[in-house]
């Protein structure tokens, strides 16, 4: 439930109803990364797999988090160091979702190179969100929605080693998550960023929905 303000003052000034809705998406959230992650590490079994969902449910766990500290914080300083840890848990969760697949799934010596190169983009971009927070806003949408994607390159090994429900719950999730963010863009749709957090939520579901069917017993 990524994205929101540029600075410690909104972009525009929301309704209160806005606000409260905004609200509900992330305490569902947040509720939702509680259950379903402890559901998930009962259910696994064997080293790299807990070591790949452990991973994806701390991703999991730190976007919801850090979006709901961040959006729900009131107007002020704290609200702008929060800013940058909730943009920079997008990276987190990105490259987390590609971690247990990679290590499980995609195999030698595919598998190891789409993760070195998730998580080196995944740490370039919180260095980016963190140390440069107010600049380069754009290019990060470009750079999430481009992470998210690279798993294009790994498709045919991906199919091969996925039932073709677990394959278009992790498409799905993505394409639901692109389509968001037009929400988030276009700033004078009313309640555009709960919208827009609905759509990472419903992509957030769908993602762990496709861990759960690949790797849960």
């Amino acid at each position: 439930m990524p994205v929101a303000a540029t600075s410690v003052r909104e972009r525009r000034s929301y309704t209160r109803k806005e606000h409260y809705a905004d609200a509900a998406i992330h305490i569902l959230g947040v509720m939702f990364a509680l259950a379903a992650g402890p559901w998930l590490l009962s259910r696994v079994s064997g080293p790299s797999v807990v070591a790949g969902v452990a991973v994806y449910c701390a991703g999991l766990f730190a976007m919801v988090v850090a979006s709901a500290a961040y959006n729900l914080a009131p107007v002020g300083r704290a609200k702008d160091v929060l800013r940058r840890f909730d943009h920079a848990a997008i990276f987190v969760m990105i490259a987390a979702t590609y971690t247990p697949f990679a290590l499980n799934r995609m195999g030698y010596p595919v598998g190891g190179i789409i993760l070195v190169t998730i998580w080196a983009a995944a740490l370039a971009g919180i260095g980016l969100k963190l140390f440069f927070p107010h600049q380069f806003e754009r290019v990060s949408i470009i750079f999430y929605l481009a992470m998210g994607w690279l798993i294009l390159i790994a498709i045919r090994p991906l199919a091969d080693a996925l039932a073709p429900t677990g394959l278009w719950l992790l498409l799905g999730g993505g394409a639901v998550y692109t389509a968001g963010v037009a929400f988030y863009v276009i700033e004078r749709i009313p309640y555009h960023k709960a919208i827009w957090h609905g759509f990472v939520l419903g992509a957030a579901m769908l993602h762990f929905a496709a861990v759960a069917h690949a790797f849960a017993r």
